[in-house]
């Protein structure tokens, strides 16, 4: 038997919990930190965290002979938008509606953004055979989309976060907070509820020296390459900027950050150099740029998740963020291939 009670907040008590659904609910207790399911005690637990069903995922559509049509798992989007593309790159136009994500071809009255993919972009190489061979369930999921926060302090630094080792894409990988999107939600919304999901940090619009904006899209599959297996998941991840007022700084807002242990594995703040350094390592096949080994450290300090899931300060590797996703093994530690796309796209701005 299961007894729910409402409370204003929206948070939910669990006095006596099924085992059936022990396996679909993420708890939390009241300073937010993430902890096995326990029947013994009163919990709280965010609902929004629980499986979605399929109608509930917000999934990519895309503009086709003046109709917006569901994107298929298996569309390259920068394919499909810039048929012939060289380097992986071209502008789009993008916009939430209720539950689907709209994308479509440069328009003249339009804002434009850029929308890339690595050169190594699975569905980009897929052949009709390996197509073919795709699980029913997998082939048949459609793109989903996510938002990503580029937070950038009030000193202009930005904060990345190192995803939990246990999460079964892209573990141990620097990117900025962020998740999925909720039918109704605006992208800014989704992009701020899932930062303070994962770190603790509320932030909101007025916070902002200007209203959160589009800074790009990158289409996002895991796993990244076909010498890395199947793909499984096919995203359009929306990267948001939030350029937070002076007396924000990163000094002022590290106290106040609270990991969410099940999904973030370690954060840290970066200066303007030290995102310099991490862009200058490309993902282009057979082009790295060092840049200038004179700003890189051989530690940086960061707040860590230890082994009790307590969160510490400490100092971790710099080298490790200059890893690429180029080699065909795991590369934990390194900077995301799109989060080096949407800092390169930070660094225009200012």
């Amino acid at each position: 038997m299961l007894t729910l009670q409402f409370f204003k907040q929206g948070a939910l008590s669990i006095f006596e919990l099924t085992p059936n659904l022990k396996h679909f609910l993420k708890v939390s207790t009241i300073n937010s930190k993430c902890h096995p399911l326990s029947t013994s005690s009163s919990l709280s637990f965010r609902y929004e965290t629980m499986a979605q069903p399929p109608n509930k995922r917000v999934l990519v559509k895309l503009l086709k002979n003046g109709a917006f049509e569901s994107a298929h798992f298996t569309q390259c989007l920068v394919d499909e938008l810039s048929p012939g593309c060289a380097d992986g790159v071209c502008s789009c136009v993008v916009d939430l509606d209720g539950a689907s994500l709209l994308i479509s071809p440069p328009q003249t009255d339009k804002h434009l953004v850029k929308l890339k993919h690595p050169p190594f972009c699975p569905f980009h190489a897929l052949t009709k055979e390996e197509i073919a061979r795709l699980p029913e369930e997998i082939n048949n999921r459609g793109m989903d989309c996510g938002a990503a926060v580029i937070l950038e302090s009030g000193n202009g630094h930005i904060l990345l976060i190192r995803r939990a080792e246990h999460l079964r894409t892209f573990p141990g990988i620097w990117v900025p907070a962020g998740g999925h999107i909720e039918p109704d939600e605006t992208l800014s919304s989704a992009g701020l509820r899932e930062l303070h999901e994962e770190t603790g940090l509320t932030i909101t619009e007025d916070m902002c020296t200007s209203p959160v904006s589009i800074l790009a899209v990158w289409e996002s599959v895991f796993p990244p390459k076909l010498s890395l297996g199947q793909p499984k998941r096919h995203h359009a991840v929306v990267y948001l900027h939030a350029r937070l007022k002076p007396e924000f700084t990163s000094t002022s807002l590290e106290v106040k950050v609270n990991m969410d242990p099940e999904e973030v594995g370690a954060c840290a703040w970066f200066d303007r150099s030290k995102v310099k350094a991490i862009v200058a390592s490309r993902e282009d096949e057979g082009n790295k740029d060092e840049g200038d080994s004179s700003d890189i450290p051989e530690l940086f300090s960061a707040l860590i998740i230890d082994k009790n899931k307590q969160q510490v300060a400490g100092q971790l590797e710099f080298a490790d963020l200059l890893k690429t996703a180029r080699e065909d093994k795991d590369q934990r530690g390194r900077v995301s291939t799109g989060t080096k796309f949407a800092l390169e796209e930070w660094l225009t701005l200012t």
